[in-house]
């Protein structure tokens, strides 16, 4: 079963893109759910990201954490931000916002970028808790993002892109990870993840 979000992406991306006519029909089922899966993962990466931004310049502008319900209003702002700007790249080929650009003209360059990526990830492969900051891992693979799915589904964004990181590293370190919702790991698995999440969140 395809994801929502997913979903409510690839109908628009049918509906402003479009397929490559060139491609059997099938091979169009797959492109459309690839695409629509990639650019759903594009979202809710940009919703970490926007949501870790927002609470920061918070605690920096006013010394504290939000109050709950303004961190929930923050949020929620920053996950629609999220969701249009990728939207509007992504499906209707708009460029994001100058301070949202991917490598701006005087950072390094997206060659140099990678390999100091890839020498990070390298240092920090033999952690077990790399997960816990996924800049310091390698992009999971797309069985490891189903699977994430497949235990998570109902999560937030925030909990899901931690998740996925950490199943990545179990399986990277050939460790036992939870395969479904009863398997004997998914509550403590599910417990890391919720105090990681309450951790990024300040909570």
């Amino acid at each position: 079963m395809i994801d929502p979000a997913v979903q409510d992406v690839m109908k628009l991306y049918l509906e402003h893109v479009g397929l490559p006519p060139e491609l059997s029909p099938e091979d169009q089922q797959e492109f459309a759910e690839r695409e629509s899966e990639r650019i759903a993962e594009r979202i809710d990466n940009m919703k970490v990201h926007l949501q870790e931004q927002v609470l920061a310049r918070y605690v920096r502008e006013n010394g504290h954490p939000a109050p709950y319900m303004e961190q929930v209003g923050l949020i929620n702002q920053a996950w629609a931000q999220a969701t249009d700007y990728v939207i509007a790249e992504e499906i209707y080929g708009q460029d994001l916002p100058e301070e949202m650009e991917a490598y701006p003209p005087d950072q390094e360059s997206p060659d140099r970028e990678a390999e100091r990526d890839a020498a990070r990830i390298q240092v920090h492969r033999s952690d077990p808790e790399r997960w816990r900051n996924p800049l310091n891992c390698a992009d999971p693979d797309r069985p490891t993002r189903q699977l994430m799915k497949q235990l998570w589904a109902d999560r937030t964004p925030t909990f899901r892109y931690y998740a996925v990181h950490l199943l990545a590293a179990r399986i990277e370190d050939d460790q036992p990870y939870p395969t479904s919702p009863n398997h004997p790991l998914f509550p403590s698995f599910t417990s890391q993840l919720d105090a990681r999440v309450a951790e990024a969140s300040g909570t």
